[in-house]
């Protein structure tokens, strides 16, 4: 394949390390927002200068062709999920060939029809219903008079609207939640979505495929807060060359042909339950929020370079799919998190993060010194912090001391 341009939608958090690869390699990116709601909340995040052209679509596809047209684009890649439905019709139009099957668009970005496409390929998912009666929904869970349940928005990220219920007044109460709020993207809520809870460890596998075939670049596990909200505490990568773990990599190749994922990046969040790995959810698209370092350190590649090697080099490609797995030591992607809102952190908070011996880098949310809101879930958390080390003993301390910090009070400024 000759590539001459790429087109990126919405490419925010990971994603906005294409370009700037991509043009290491001489070729221009435009960027595309998928509405202006879009752009006007994650514009910031978007460097205009890695692009040679940075457009909005207004809702007419074909005058985004049109305005598309003077490039000649080889493929289109997407960061935010609230990218899918413009970026497949962009690509479909072009008759471009790096794409997932458009028949099974849907579900790949609704999560209530995702499961249902897995389950009718003969995959472990969980049991479920989809309505915006709320008596329909209180009458599943009394038949099945099992706890917890899972309620969640069909199309969302970072589980804002994800709420864990234990009864049927939770039920009730975190029903009206999601249908009187919006979706990460700001799209109203108008369906609810429950589910039967996935008890097992939690694994999230990072994915990159071409012309159907599959290759894992990493697999994490995940440790999530125990409330209502489940947002994550903190994920390590594991040694996925070992045989324990081989269970997890075929079903998740299994659920990626059911879901008729072809090419590009995915990841998939997966319960390793007492009866076999079960899917949460699917996303065709980075996995987000990540130094790219913590994979490249921990298993020699990542995310984003095995994209851009599918495009670039996809003879090179193919052949590594077939190469035994890498793993060289544990990576970590840890929340930082605030117990008290309305306090400030002490003036060496952030220096004190860069002496552990793990430490690769972090992301602060706040502004030097801000007011900290009290952490409950990922739009609250005050930063994130990336940590390597070949000794898994000596990742586990430096977590320790961070949540001690946290826990006893000793990151925040004293009066």
């Amino acid at each position: 394949m000759n590539i001459s341009n790429i087109l990126i939608v919405d490419g925010a958090s990971t994603s906005a390390s294409y370009a700037p690869l991509f043009r290491a390699y001489g070729i221009p990116c435009i960027h595309l927002f998928s509405d202006p709601v879009i752009a006007s909340h994650f514009g910031a995040m978007i460097n205009q200068q890695d692009y040679v052209a940075c457009l909005t679509h207004q809702g007419d596809i074909t005058q985004t062709l049109e305005r598309l047209s003077k490039w000649q684009i080889s493929a289109v890649l997407h960061g935010l999920d609230s990218a899918l439905a413009v970026a497949g019709a962009i690509a479909n139009a072009l008759n471009l060939t790096y794409v997932n099957e458009p028949e099974l668009n849907l579900a790949r970005r609704h999560k209530f029809e995702m499961i249902e496409t897995v389950r009718k390929a003969g995959l472990r998912a969980p049991e479920q219903i989809l309505s915006d009666n709320i008596q329909v929904i209180l009458n599943w869970v009394g038949n099945r008079n099992q706890y917890p349940v899972i309620i969640k928005p069909v199309e969302s990220a970072g589980v804002k609207g994800v709420f864990k219920c234990s009864s049927i007044k939770e039920v009730h109460r975190y029903f009206n939640k999601v249908m009187n709020s919006s979706s990460y993207y700001e799209d109203p809520n108008t369906t609810v979505l429950i589910q039967s809870f996935l008890a097992g460890k939690e694994y999230i596998l990072d994915s990159v495929s071409l012309n159907g075939k599959h290759y894992l670049t990493s697999i994490w596990l995940v440790k999530r807060d125990n409330g209502s909200s489940p947002f994550l505490d903190n994920m390590e990568t594991v040694d996925h060359t070992l045989p324990k773990y081989t269970v997890i990599r075929e079903y998740a190749t299994a659920v990626l042909n059911a879901l008729g994922v072809r090419n590009g990046p995915s990841h998939l969040e997966v319960i390793l339950t007492e009866n076999g790995p079960a899917l949460v959810e699917l996303n065709c698209r980075l996995h987000g929020s990540l130094d790219l370092r913590l994979t490249t350190y921990a298993c020699g590649r990542n995310h984003v370079q095995d994209v851009v090697t599918s495009l670039l080099s996809p003879d090179y490609f193919m052949t590594s799919c077939s190469h035994p797995l890498s793993f060289y030591g544990q990576a970590m992607h840890v929340l930082l998190r605030s117990p008290l809102a309305g306090r400030k952190l002490r003036k060496d908070y952030w220096s004190r993060l860069e002496t552990l011996s793990s430490f690769v880098s972090y992301k602060s949310n706040l502004p030097t010194e801000g007011i900290t809101p009290k952490t409950k879930d990922l739009k609250t958390a005050i930063g994130t912090l990336s940590l390597f080390n070949r000794d898994s003993k000596q990742l586990a301390t430096d977590l320790l001391l961070v949540r001690h910090e946290e826990n006893t009070g000793a990151m925040y400024k004293q009066d």
